[in-house]
Parts: structure tokens; C-alpha cells; sequence
């Protein structure tokens, strides 16, 4: 096993567990910083969907700057393993909740009531990131009022010729892209 450590907010310098090896991709403190900088007036008090969690790092970061409530969708059993261990560890379990689910392949939700502020979507670099986004409009009517963050890597553009998703920023770390937008509910 390997480490992160939350790069802020009230849990700032927590280590958080993850997996060793390829199959995971964690975002870059650095990254992750600029992220929740950007977002520091949005993050209290929301409700975060981390999809494609992985380690769960944006969630924890969510987490650790208050929001109320993170869900990690993950369909991996033994990341879903290793997030619930780190819920406990760092103590929340009344705030976050895993749900083992493909989200290309099913409905990924907890419940079409329960519609997030802030949606980060941090797909493995080796999928199809244009096939995400539109999976993504699929649930327009769970995220019409969602700040979406969606990571991709610079070979890819699934925004090119997108015309459901407003863009209101894109910044270029390294070879990750990040858009910060929302999707066009009547498109």
C-alpha cells in the first residue's frame, strides 16, 4: 500500500491509503490544490460526487474543506474495500458513503432525489473520456444544477464538439486537462 496525504482543510497532512500499482491514477497534490482553491467558496456544505473515485482523494479533500456529504462511486470490490477503510480511519462515516457501481454500465446513483453541488469526474486516462461525458448528459436531470470538474488527458478532447456542457474554465497540469463547467439541461 501507498500513501497520499490531504493537501488541505481541516484534515490537511492526513494520510490516505491507496493501492499500489497502475491500476490507480491519483491526482497530483499540486493538481489537487489548485482544484480546491478554485472551488473554496463552492466546497463548504455541499454534496460531492467523486465518480470513478479510485482512492478517493477528491473526495477526501471535499471531506477535509466541509463538505456535507461525499459519494464514492467505484466499481473495483477492492477500492471499494480500501475507501470504506479510510471512511472510518479519518472518521467519516455519518458524511461519506461508497457505492460499487459501473458507472458506464449502469445506473450509478444513490437516488435520482439526491442531486449533487459539485461532480468530479477523473476516468482512467486509458477510457474513452468522450464516451464518459455522454454518460454524464444521460443524468442531466440529476446534475442540471451541478459544478462538474472532469479530468481527461490532453491527447483526448471530448469537449470538441460537445454541445451539452458549458465551459467556464480550462486549465492544462501537465498532461491532465481540467474542465470546470456544467451541463446544458436543454440540449
Amino acid at each position: 500500500m501507498g500513501y497520499l496525504h490531504l493537501v488541505g482543510g481541516k484534515d490537511k497532512g492526513r494520510k490516505i491509503v491507496t493501492p499500489r500499482g497502475k491500476n490507480v491514477r491519483p491526482m497530483p497534490g499540486f493538481i489537487r490544490k489548485a482544484i480546491f482553491e478554485i472551488l473554496r467558496e463552492e466546497i463548504p456544505e455541499s454534496v460531492v460526487f467523486d465518480i470513478f473515485a479510485g482512492s478517493g482523494i477528491l473526495g477526501f479533500e471535499a471531506l477535509s474543506r466541509g463538505a456535507s456529504q461525499v459519494y464514492f462511486l467505484e466499481k473495483d470490490p477492492h477500492l471499494c474495500h480500501l475507501l470504506e477503510r479510510n471512511i472510518q480511519a479519518c472518521g467519516f462515516e455519518k458524511k461519506a458513503r461508497v457505492l460499487k457501481r459501473d458507472f458506464l454500465h449502469s445506473f450509478p446513483f444513490p437516488s435520482r432525489k439526491i442531486k449533487p453541488d459539485i461532480v468530479f469526474v477523473d476516468p482512467p486516462f486509458s477510457l474513452d473520456s468522450g464516451s464518459v461525458l455522454k454518460k454524464l448528459y444521460n443524468f442531466k436531470v440529476i446534475m442540471e444544477d451541478a459544478l462538474i470538474v472532469f479530468r481527461y488527458p490532453e491527447e483526448q478532447d471530448p469537449f470538441r464538439d460537445c454541445s451539452f456542457f458549458k465551459i467556464e474554465d480550462r486549465r492544462k497540469y501537465g498532461r491532465s486537462i481540467l474542465v470546470f463547467g456544467s451541463l446544458k439541461v436543454n440540449s
